[in-house]
């Protein structure tokens, strides 16, 4: 019983020394929820089908754009199918998952999609990931400090 209560409150102690009361989530947005100076910025990038980033300083936070909905006809589109983050020590990575389809009339199909990333710290770096491959932002705004 004994090792039972030493085995309970060594749980409960390295479960609180462990607990980040601000942490790393995200979470999918619609256009509309976007600022108008967000709004703007992605407007202007609305023709590149690509992965887009977006600095939000005002609120600790960054904004992606997953783009595929320029479909050239007669080639295959695009469609996002689901979207993580994580972080290693100050590199921050963003990761998403896509697909190709020639399927046009699936209309659950996600060709573009806006995610915010409320940061819990400041990161060196940005890392971006496409189906477990590093990737690179095709744009990259908003209150970046150099």
């Amino acid at each position: 019983m004994n090792k039972l209560r030493l085995l309970l409150f060594g749980t409960l102690v390295l479960t609180g020394c462990n607990n980040n009361s601000s942490s790393l989530t995200y979470s999918e947005l619609s256009e509309e929820d976007l600022s108008e100076e967000t709004q703007s910025y992605f407007q202007s990038v609305k023709k590149e089908n690509g992965a887009h980033l977006y600095f939000d300083e005002e609120n600790d936070s960054m904004v992606v754009y997953l783009n595929g909905e320029n479909i050239v006809q007669g080639e295959k589109a695009e469609t996002f199918t689901g979207f993580d983050v994580d972080s290693e020590e100050d590199i921050l990575k963003l990761m998403y998952k896509s697909e190709e389809t020639t399927d046009f009339s699936d209309s659950s199909s996600d060709y573009s999609l806006f995610y915010k990333v409320n940061l819990n710290k400041e990161y060196d770096k940005v890392k971006l990931f496409q189906n477990g491959n590093e990737a690179s932002f095709l744009s990259i705004s908003g209150g970046v400090e150099e």
